[in-house]
């Protein structure tokens, strides 16, 4: 296992700034994310780890050891891409071999490592068969199995589930985290995908324009965002501005709302959020109440999502899918003090 820093990481690419000063430190066996939408440096930050790319300023470094000009193959990182990239006219061993042959490990090695990774993905008797003959799935498990059969100080995934569809997301997204706490190896994964980044890490990397946005573990940047780039991008969020006043009182287009911990907010203007769960349908004893008009309701399977018109501004809100709701009801909320984020 090892230890991941980088050091004030810049990527430009032709006058772009792909990547700002991205200082990160990684621990032994962490599974961290990098999350965001399309251009906001996560691919290049990773290409970067893994030596395809080098820096403009910065350090990376794996442990004690200064990797910042170290070319791909020595620096023992492997990859899993999104493409799988996998030999068509190989089978499933040889393709997972292929890394130990241009490594030259000795046959004997080689085919005990090989099957040792195979059975560790679940692919033991298509051994022989090639990645025409297997399902999408089929063939993210020998791309995984590539990438850990060579023992890399650090596993890279580059979006590497974006081939699958939703269901079979679901699935080797678990299986991908099993494995990894299972061997241990310190991962870097990118996705755009929120769901994966919850389900999946030890830790989230929230980016945006080529910076760091908020780091932080799943729950803590879901439930405490600190920007509204993070609140709107992991999640949906309401988002209002409002006038801060003396113990807590926000004034806002919809009405005074009473905010828990306002204590280090300096500004008078701000923006607070909230999640859609957090408004409760007829909730009393709490010091926030919303009403507005129902505008459009969506059944969601497990919940009913209500878009709520407040004083003209669409709020969003989800209860039980039990409830009997149509588009035109008045409905009054309730909204916990404590669930409400001043945002920087």
């Amino acid at each position: 296992m090892t230890t991941l820093r980088l050091a004030g990481l810049t990527r430009r690419f032709e006058g772009y700034l792909a990547v700002d000063d991205v200082s990160l430190d990684v621990a032994d066996g962490e599974f961290l994310t990098l999350l965001g939408p399309s251009g906001c440096g996560k691919t290049t930050t990773l290409r970067m780890v893994a030596g395809f790319l080098n820096p403009d300023s910065g350090d990376i470094w794996f442990g004690d050891r200064r990797v910042t000009e170290v070319p791909p193959h020595q620096r023992n990182t492997a990859m899993v891409f999104q493409s799988y990239a996998l030999f068509p006219h190989m089978s499933v061993a040889e393709n997972v071999g292929f890394g130990l042959m241009m490594r030259k490990v000795p046959k004997a090695e080689c085919d005990r490592r090989v099957a040792e990774a195979i059975e560790i993905v679940s692919l033991t008797g298509l051994e022989k068969r090639r990645p025409g003959q297997l399902s999408g799935g089929q063939q993210q498990r020998v791309a995984l199995a590539r990438a850990i059969v060579t023992r890399p100080d650090i596993l890279l995934f580059d979006e590497p589930l974006s081939n699958l569809d939703a269901k079979l997301r679901e699935r080797v997204r678990i299986e991908i985290r099993e494995l990894q706490k299972r061997l241990g190896i310190t991962s870097i994964y990118v996705t755009h995908d929120q769901d994966e980044a919850l389900v999946m890490s030890d830790r989230i990397v929230v980016m945006n324009k080529g910076r760091i946005e908020q780091i932080g573990e799943p729950d803590s940047i879901y439930r405490r965002p600190r920007t509204a780039f993070v609140a709107d991008f992991l999640g949906l969020a309401n988002i209002v501005d409002g006038a801060l006043e003396a113990g807590g009182r926000v004034n806002t287009p919809i009405g005074a709302l009473q905010v828990a911990d306002a204590t280090d907010v300096t500004t008078h203007q701000v923006k607070i959020c909230w999640r859609p769960e957090d408004m409760k349908l007829a909730a009393t004893g709490q010091q926030n109440r919303i009403t507005g008009t129902a505008r459009h309701v969506i059944f969601r399977g497990n919940v009913t999502e209500v878009r709520l018109e407040v004083d003209g501004q669409i709020l969003r809100a989800q209860v039980d899918s039990d409830q009997q709701i149509r588009d035109g009801d008045t409905l009054t909320f309730g909204l916990a003090a404590d669930k409400i984020r001043i945002l920087a």
